[in-house]
């Protein structure tokens, strides 16, 4: 079961097993060093169906010459805020609903990102010749959206400076050889759990346990070593006294969220479940996929292990066939013993990869150890894959998914700059972490070190 003590303690070497991350797959040694020492170490861009590339549109902007007619797709660079937050504020900025403004991803808080956002046409007609400012943001009109589904996002490219490393050429080689040739585990990054704080899927297995108390008592006073002085004392004030209306007067004004399900409190006493339902729905639902994603984690972790492969299928497995981007299509093929040959002739090709379940009500689990792995871990917490089914938040219920257990990027360099730089550039397929692949590559003991803090 998750310990909540645990993480009041939390170390830097401790923050990865925290999130279910807990083995290395790569054999070069690690070059260390670290990443996000300035937002601008860290660039990120977004490339949609047709080649229509974030970066290169923002930076060779023209107004589009014939004004979007439903949806305007917009591109928005930002600079060390997070996705939500400037989907907020363009939200309240164009006067419409949060829910009106659609993203086809999230990127990383302590980065320079370019990505592209789908709002109504209405709210822009007057903007379309002019940038929009935001905070930290600037967003600009590029067009209409013809579709605003996550599957249009083709996938994501990374320029990345990783300071204070050994700028090895050879063990750069050897790396990008390796991570060509078998890819990395295809982990959630630590940014899917929070960076200083990382608890979301404490939250979230709370909510899938049906204790929504619970959840929102962690959710406003869990705390780590790692955060501002000024909140980890207000968290920790607010767990000893327990006092929903103080917290609410008390609050600092950067706990945005927390604000919001505290006033409700306040107003409401005992009403968690309108309290969640203050926060954006996507939100509610990130806390509940936080935690599929931990047990997904987890899963992969004993796999690695105890040995299973990551790049041969076995029986049972579920495979499906991959686009040329790396993305895997929604049929699959179960893996047996009359097409093991052809299904591992495929994987190695990468024109297939093994699927593992990330957890909910509605998935098939491999009958093997992938499958065995994604129940022990949940039956660890009291859980089956039925408790995604929510009785008291069903709409941030998660029918679950399938994620590629390996990892490959569809291209990856890596060079040394100046006397302790290394430069890595790369695409990785959507809704893969590229800390994922720097992690293998750096090897540092403080996962801390990947959102640019010294080890000491």
């Amino acid at each position: 079961m998750l310990d909540e003590e645990r993480y009041r303690s939390l170390t830097c070497d401790e923050y990865e097993s925290a999130v279910g991350i807990g083995a290395y797959y790569t054999q070069t040694r690690g070059i260390g060093g670290l990443i996000k020492v300035l937002p601008e170490d860290f660039e990120v861009w977004e490339v949609l169906n047709g080649g229509l590339d974030a970066r290169e549109r923002f930076e060779r902007w023209r107004p589009p010459p014939h004004p979007p007619v439903r949806n305007a797709l917009l591109v928005v660079k930002k600079r060390d805020r997070e996705t939500l937050r400037v989907a907020a504020d363009l939200a309240k900025i164009l006067g419409v609903r949060l829910r009106a403004v659609k993203t086809y991803g999230l990127k990383d808080r302590r980065a320079v990102a370019w990505q592209f956002v789908a709002v109504p046409a209405r709210s822009v007609l007057d903007r379309i010749d002019v940038p929009i400012e935001v905070r930290g943001a600037q967003a600009l009109v590029v067009g209409e959206a013809h579709s605003v589904e996550t599957r249009e996002l083709l996938y994501n490219a990374f320029r990345v400076l990783v300071r204070e490393a050994d700028p090895d050429q050879e063990v750069l080689e050897n790396f990008v050889r390796e991570v060509n040739s078998r890819g990395v585990p295809n982990f959630y990054g630590l940014q899917r759990f929070g960076v200083s704080r990382p608890i979301t899927h404490l939250v979230g297995y709370h909510i899938v346990r049906g204790d929504l108390e619970a959840a929102a008592r962690a959710f406003v006073g869990l705390h780590t070593p790692h955060e501002q002085e000024h909140v980890i004392e207000f968290r920790r004030s607010f767990l000893e006294s327990g006092d929903w209306s103080w917290a609410a007067m008390n609050a600092p004004k950067s706990l945005v969220y927390e604000r919001a399900l505290l006033r409700h409190l306040a107003s409401n006493p005992g009403d968690f479940a309108g309290a969640f339902r203050r926060l954006p729905l996507r939100i509610r639902r990130l806390l509940v996929e936080s935690y599929a994603s931990y047990v997904f984690n987890r899963a992969l972790t004993e796999n690695l292990r105890d040995g299973v492969p990551l790049d041969e299928p076995l029986e049972g497995d579920l495979v499906a066939r991959v686009d040329r981007f790396g993305r895997p299509e929604r049929k699959l093929y179960e893996v047996s013993r009359w097409n093991i040959v052809e299904a591992a002739r495929r994987v190695r090709e990468g024109t297939m990869a093994i699927l593992m379940p990330h957890p909910g009500h509605s998935v098939r689990l491999p009958q093997n150890e992938r499958g065995k792995a994604i129940l022990r871990a949940l039956e660890q917490d009291g859980l089956r894959p039925s408790s995604f089914r929510l009785r008291d938040l069903p709409e941030a219920g998660s029918m679950g998914g399938y994620r590629a257990v390996t990892l490959r990027p569809l291209r990856i360099s890596a060079r040394a700059v100046k006397e302790d730089g290394v430069l890595v550039e790369m695409a990785l397929p959507r809704g893969s972490f590229a800390t994922v692949v720097l992690r293998e590559l750096m090897k540092q003991r403080c996962a801390l070190a990947y959102v640019g803090k010294r080890v000491h």
